[in-house]
């Protein structure tokens, strides 16, 4: 094969790379084990690329044994997937990846000091211990492979995606890895070529699991990245062929090396041209793109908000200390209501004391909440757990309520616990309310395209008043006047939005079909 036919398996050994930076990125997201894989699987293709040129196929026959290390990347890919889903590895099962290195290690170190007894030269012909290790090899690959399916098996949601993607992408890289080596050897084949369509499958599908280690914006900005990177290598291939095509005389030749030809081509304005295309192409592709301009755009935003971040800044401060300021005297409040309590005061006052001062503590609360939310941490969870602690939590003060919820088993989503559980418990607390234990508050989930969730708290009550439905999530806004059962503070739809849009969702109103209201969060594919 010659340097223009190398080029056929550039675009995996591309994205093998960029898969490898992506994991080093992701760090603790996603374990040890999806780095070591991808890096080992960029070794593999550029082991490919060397046993097809003539100047370097000496050289390959001494590493090519070497890519039996991806059975242990596998392994440890599979059990770091599962640790990260909160799953814990069974006993035993630790030690599986460091028997995959051990055996690439050894199969490794032989090919490197004795290749003849692998394979003749040019890795054609077998030689005395080509057989016995492909035995060994192919029990060992379909072992690791049924034992991935197994665990993907096992799994749920996000977990089950990520490895059912491992297990495919291990799949192909034994059809592009040991089987092409194989039908070289006995000299089936001569040319590895065939196999770039398999390890570019295999590069793609290792990166959708890479991408599934990552949750919430800088998901979305790892997924863009990747897309805009094979729309701009496409465009480059496509422009360089059109050159070549349209100008013959440019073609690389013995007059005209591989250097001076790539800087021929990057004197010609392809650049410019890829980069107008590739965003124009992002902005139809994305709702929130990340090309030049739209990056630009978003900076001008960014300084507009400036300020306005700024003044929040200064809320939080201020709600902090305001906070302290009013809880120390409430405290003080409640330990003279204890003492006059033993001095014989009437109990129907002291209960009205009592009373302010938990409509004075919930304040304080709502507003803590409000001005200085804690960080979020996004992880796969189990949406009906969430609800039906969200219901119990409700009924606790409202043991009349009824309440159906119509969740299909298996429904997940990635968010913030206590965050979702903070905002389902609002939107089902309000629902109670505005139904007074007379009527009937309803819950349903479901997974949309894309693997979002949705989620409706739909009540049969009186429904949200018009004057109040444009500024419904503005704070201190309420329909509860001082004297109501339940008098709020106007901070928690407030409060409860702001969780959800810090999620990369949404919150929205809506009048239920027979009456009432309906609030809809959606959350973002994990």
């Amino acid at each position: 094969m010659t340097a223009a036919g190398a080029l056929i398996l550039y675009p995996s050994w591309a994205i093998a790379v960029l898969l490898v930076a992506t994991a080093a990125r992701l760090g603790r997201a996603t374990g040890r084990g999806l780095l070591v894989l991808c890096s080992l699987l960029a070794m593999w293709i550029t082991l490919v690329i060397l046993i097809e040129l003539p100047a370097t196929c000496g050289l390959a026959e001494h590493l090519v044994p070497f890519g039996m290390l991806q059975a242990g990347g596998y392994v440890q890919a599979t059990l770091d997937l599962s640790a990260q889903h909160g799953l814990t590895a069974r006993r035993g099962q630790r030690w599986i990846p460091w028997l995959g290195y051990g055996w690439g290690a050894a199969c490794g170190g032989l090919g490197a000091v004795w290749p003849r007894g692998l394979y003749g030269p040019g890795l054609v012909g077998p030689g005395p211990a080509f057989w016995p290790i492909t035995g060994l090899a192919a029990i060992g690959a379909v072992t690791v492979a049924g034992w991935m399916v197994h665990e993907a098996r096992r799994r749920h949601g996000p977990a089950r995606r990520q490895m059912a993607m491992l297990a495919a992408g291990n799949l192909l890289a034994i059809t592009a890895g040991g089987g092409a080596m194989l039908l070289r050897v006995v000299g089936i084949v001569h040319d590895l070529r065939f196999t770039a369509p398999a390890s570019l499958a295999g590069a793609i599908v290792i990166g959708a699991a890479v991408v599934g280690g990552e949750v919430g914006p800088a998901r979305r900005m790892i997924v863009q990245t990747f897309a805009y990177a094979v729309m701009a290598a496409a465009i480059t291939a496509i422009g360089i062929t059109a050159l070549i095509v349209a100008l013959p005389a440019l073609a690389p030749g013995p007059a005209l090396g591989w250097t001076w030809f790539v800087v021929l081509v990057a004197a010609i304005p392809l650049d410019a041209v890829r980069t107008w295309i590739v965003d124009a192409a992002g902005r139809r592709l994305f709702a929130a793109p990340i090309g030049v301009r739209d990056l630009a755009e978003q900076a001008e935003r960014h300084e507009v908000r400036a300020d306005h971040a700024e003044r929040l800044a200064e809320l939080g401060a201020l709600v902090g200390a305001v906070a302290h300021e009013v809880r120390n005297p409430l405290g003080v409040i409640s330990a003279h209501v204890k003492l006059l309590e033993r001095a014989g005061a009437p109990a129907a006052s002291l209960e009205a004391v009592r009373a302010q001062v938990r409509r004075a503590s919930r304040f304080v609360d709502d507003l803590l909440a409000y001005g200085k939310p804690r960080p979020l941490a996004l992880k796969a969870i189990d949406a009906r757990a969430v609800i039906d602690e969200a219901i119990a939590a409700v009924k606790a003060v409202h043991p009349a309520l009824a309440v159906t919820a119509a969740v299909a088993p298996g429904v997940h989503a990635t968010a913030d616990r206590a965050a979702l559980l903070d905002v389902l418990v609002n939107l089902i607390g309000n629902a109670a309310i505005a139904v007074a234990d007379r009527g009937c508050v309803a819950i349903a989930a479901a997974e949309l395209a894309g693997g979002a969730l949705e989620l409706a708290v739909t009540d049969d009550g009186p429904g949200v008043p018009a004057e109040l439905a444009g500024r419904l999530f503005a704070p201190f806004v309420t329909g509860r006047g001082r004297d109501h059962a339940h008098p709020g503070t106007g901070l928690g739809l407030a409060t409860a939005r702001g969780l959800i849009e810090r999620h990369g969702g949404t919150l929205r109103h809506e009048p239920a079909p027979g009456g009432g209201a309906r609030f809809v969060v959606t959350l973002p594919g994990g």
